[in-house]
């Protein structure tokens, strides 16, 4: 069976003060409200044509590539031969993207979606500027290309977090990919996402 790895972004922070300042001041709690999850939604759509691996990473609200990639790696051992897609939103994207150029995944890659991913701290919100340990160079960009048989790359206009120019600047080294371009999805904090549904249908691989 077909596998996808999807995996949603979360935060970084500079030191412990601006981390204790987000749970102060930023994240809410609401018991009563509907917890709604485009992760789960796909994995809903897909459960007859794919394994799906929802892998929860380390401190992911005060996340560090060097503890997600022991956890990432520790998924290959149950790969299979199938196509495999990959999904990375946010910080998730930036994680793929840094891995993939850095590292040599250990099959070809079917697909590689990045939803909103970032590509560095320039034109991000104060509180969301600092990325650590997931910066990466793109110029290694190109290993990611040899991994990845397609690369869609999806970004909205009116994002508040992660600029238009991120996906611009990955268009410059990913000249091959396939740009979805949205004007009100924000940080695609939907629950349902059907054009990225309807791309791993469109090109799903026997």
């Amino acid at each position: 069976m077909k596998q996808i790895i999807y995996i949603g972004g979360w935060e970084v922070f500079r030191n412990e003060d601006d981390y204790c300042d987000a749970i102060q001041n930023s994240w809410t709690y609401d018991p009563f409200k509907e917890q709604k999850n485009r992760k789960n939604w796909i994995a809903d759509q897909l459960k007859d044509e794919y394994q799906i691996f929802l892998p929860d990473m380390p401190n992911r609200f005060n996340a560090k590539y060097k503890f997600w990639k022991i956890r990432f790696e520790k998924m290959f051992s149950y790969l299979n031969d199938e196509p495999l897609v990959m999904i990375g939103r946010s910080l998730w994207g930036i994680f793929l993207a840094k891995y993939l150029s850095e590292n040599t995944f250990p099959k070809k890659i079917s697909q590689l979606h990045l939803v909103a991913a970032c590509f560095d701290e320039k034109d991000m919100p104060p509180k969301d500027s600092y990325l650590g340990d997931f910066l990466f160079d793109p110029a290694g960009l190109k290993n990611l290309e040899q991994q990845v048989d397609k690369i869609f790359m999806y970004q909205s206009k009116d994002d508040p977090i992660v600029r238009f120019s991120h996906v611009e600047r990955y268009n410059a080294y990913l000249r091959n990919a396939i740009l979805n371009i949205f004007d009100d999805r924000g940080h695609f904090w939907q629950a349902e996402f059907p054009e990225l549904l309807e791309n791993i249908k469109k090109n799903n691989r026997f």
